[in-house]
């Protein structure tokens, strides 16, 4: 009896000092990051001889695990998004670099200048204006490149985090491996810990998902089925390339053993840290840098376009007030070609522009093809502008009169020989456009405020007729602008036959340009009335037209002359004040029929400023949504794998009571054992 009540007393001093020692590990760790509670279990001897073997296993649902882990990946996604959305958020809603005050400020003080065209102090402070808005524009756009280059260094930052968390699970799964899955060699509890404390960090970066092995491995895969930790240890790790732009960096997977094997990684799904970083860049900061540089170069376009149609303080011409850019393109590392390719905004087509990268795609032996793209680098579909006749043997010019439809989204593309079928050429103009405006002229003075043309009617003249509106369309017309000027407008009464009325136009030499016949007295567009050869009409052969008012007789004249000495005139001024409410600013590369496609220059910026403070608010509320979920989640896995102190001290002193009553047993056993010894002798 002496030796069954010893056999049960050791099995129960040993499962007591396991239990006590379980728990004391457990209460130890209980500031150790990424440690499960652990809990110790008997079975009875089935002999009846005390209790059987224990087995220490960690406290775990994985359901509760997997569930931790997505809801880690999402709140890291929501939370690395609104940082850095809130940091271009701020940017913009600060009044001192509001773009919308630097151009109201500069249309104000052209409505100033117009109020009197010959002081040149007001003409001096319209150049003062426009240059301070080309430097908010500058500012505007270096601080979102710098938020540009600071996502890059994340990227290398998180990228790293990521591949260290890859090569440590990779490295546990074949420790854990190494042990096998038998009893004699148990598998250390802390590596398993280990090793989900690095899948957790891992879901940080990005969303997985992990499969078990057979053999206790952890099989690690991404959102869209991407390996990135298979059995054997074997693993991916991330990689950053830029294709064509090595400024903007793209996420690759390549083979621990051999790099050269390089898998595209799809950016949409891809979850975490770094794809908040891919889903911040595509839906606030490249379009707001481009939608930037959209307005900065169509306002310049539309600023230069009206003040070359005026005339300047002294008398000639107006040329730009405004220095566009050239930008050039990016080639394709795969392109067996050796053309490059430039581009610049077409003079005068600021308003095709639209906000969005390009791709300049060689499909043919002489065929060009140019699209727009979309935040992502996609092709935006019926963007095509397919260009054909193109000889890739010499330098060649692309611009809007090389499509059928005058719409080459506003680019004058310039490509030099050595193109092949397949080339292909990235154009991100927009990018940089905002800080690389210059003013052409510092001189107040070219300001062109007066119009180049005016009208006069003969005093002997019969009736009250007069030229009420004069439009100018080109000074860049061949031959020059008002070389057949100036021209004399005859009114020739009602053609008895047609019923007409009819103006004749004569040069200056007397030569009759034509003859324009109205059928009412609405005397709009004279010269639009009068055909040209090639079929034209004679005002865009002039680039200029007028109207007339009131009531002509037969004989009355009117003179259409160079406005010269006009310099107290402010009507081109008026015009380019007008350009403040324009719609100039294109919204969309492809136009909807009947749609709204234009909108002025104010609407551009708000509608990017509030399209900023929208996809931050809504991405405020995700963040605050799903740190509540994962606060719930912490919790409920706390509940279960958490050490409670509370729980563990009542554990502590239960194991001693029972260590001390298995203490008792075998004093028991040892005082019959001697009672027995003495009553034998």
């Amino acid at each position: 009896m002496s030796d069954n009540l010893l056999k049960i007393g050791t099995s129960a001093v040993r499962a007591s000092s396991l239990l006590l020692g379980t728990t004391s590990n457990n209460i130890a760790n209980i500031n150790t990051l990424g440690y499960v509670r652990q809990r110790t279990e008997f079975v009875a001897d089935p002999l009846g001889f005390g209790v059987g073997k224990g087995t220490t296993e960690r406290l775990i649902n994985e359901f509760t695990v997997k569930q931790m882990r997505r809801d880690t990946s999402k709140y890291a996604f929501s939370e690395q998004f609104v940082s850095e959305a809130n940091r271009v958020d701020a940017l913009f809603s600060n009044p001192a670099n509001s773009i919308a005050t630097g151009m109201n400020d500069l249309f104000r003080q052209i409505q100033t200048a117009n109020n009197d065209p010959v002081q040149p102090a007001n003409r001096q402070l319209v150049i003062g204006s426009a240059q301070s808005l080309l430097n908010r524009f500058e500012g505007m756009s270096n601080l979102l490149k710098d938020q540009e280059l600071f996502i890059n260094d994340q990227f290398d930052i998180y990228v790293n985090e990521a591949n260290d968390m890859i090569k440590q699970i990779a490295i546990y799964n074949k420790d854990i491996a190494a042990y096998g899955k038998g009893a004699t060699r148990p598998i250390p509890l802390d590596l398993v810990d280990k090793r989900d404390l690095a899948i957790l960090k891992l879901s940080e970066m990005m969303e997985i998902n992990v499969l078990d092995a057979a053999n206790g491995e952890k099989l690690v895969f991404m959102n869209d089925g991407q390996s990135l930790v298979v059995e054997q240890g074997e693993f991916r790790l991330l990689s950053l390339q830029g294709n064509p732009d090595p400024s903007r960096k793209e996420l690759q997977l390549q083979l621990s053993s051999n790099s050269s094997i390089v898998r595209d990684v799809n950016s949409k799904s891809i979850g975490g840290k770094l794809g908040a970083l891919i889903a911040f860049r595509e839906e606030i900061l490249d379009p707001t840098q481009v939608q930037l540089g959209q307005l900065a170069l169509s306002f310049a376009d539309s600023l230069n376009r009206q003040n070359s149609l005026g005339m300047t303080l002294d008398g000639v011409i107006g040329k730009d007030l405004i220095r566009l850019p050239s930008f050039t393109g990016l080639n394709y590392r795969e392109n067996t070609g050796t053309a490059a390719l430039n581009v610049r905004l077409e003079p005068g087509k600021g308003q095709q522009l639209p906000p969005n990268d390009f791709l300049v795609s060689v499909t043919g032996a002489n065929q060009v093809t140019v699209q727009a793209l979309d935040s992502k680098g996609q092709a935006i579909p019926g963007s095509d502008r397919v260009i054909n006749g193109v000889d890739f043997s010499n330098p060649v010019t692309l611009n809007s009169t090389d499509h059928a439809s005058g719409d080459l989204y506003g680019l004058e593309i310039t490509l030099s020989p050595g193109s092949v079928v397949g080339d292909r050429f990235l154009l991100k103009p927009l990018q940089q456009a905002a800080r690389e405006l210059q003013m052409a002229t510092n001189r107040g003075e070219d300001i062109a405020l007066a119009s180049p043309i005016r009208a006069a009617f003969d005093p002997s003249n019969l009736g009250n007729a007069q030229v009420n509106a004069i439009t100018v369309t080109n000074t860049n017309t061949t031959p020059n602008f008002l070389d057949n000027a100036p021209l004399t407008v005859i009114y020739q009464g009602v053609d008895t036959i047609t019923g007409l009325e009819n103006f004749e136009v004569f040069d200056n030499t007397l030569t009759s340009l034509g003859t324009a016949s109205f059928s009412t007295n609405n005397y709009n567009n004279v010269l639009s009335q009068i055909p040209t050869t090639p079929p034209a009409t004679l005002a865009s052969d002039l680039g200029y037209d007028f109207s007339l008012n009131g009531v002509p007789k037969p004989g009355d004249s009117f003179t259409i002359e160079f406005n010269l000495n006009g310099y107290n005139d402010n009507r081109n001024g008026l015009e380019l004040a007008s350009l403040q409410n324009a719609e100039t600013t294109r919204r969309n590369a492809v136009t909807v029929p009947n749609a709204l496609n234009q909108y002025s220059f104010n609407q551009s910026y708000a509608t990017t400023v509030g399209n900023i403070g929208e996809r931050t608010r809504q991405a405020r509320t995700s963040e605050e949504a799903n740190a509540a979920i994962l606060e719930q989640t912490t919790i409920w896995f706390e509940s279960l794998s958490g050490v409670s102190l509370d729980e563990e001290a009542a554990n502590l002193v239960r194991f001693q009571q029972t260590y001390a009553a298995a203490a008792r047993i075998l004093s028991t056993s040892q005082t019959i054992f001697d009672t027995l010894l003495q009553a034998v002798r």
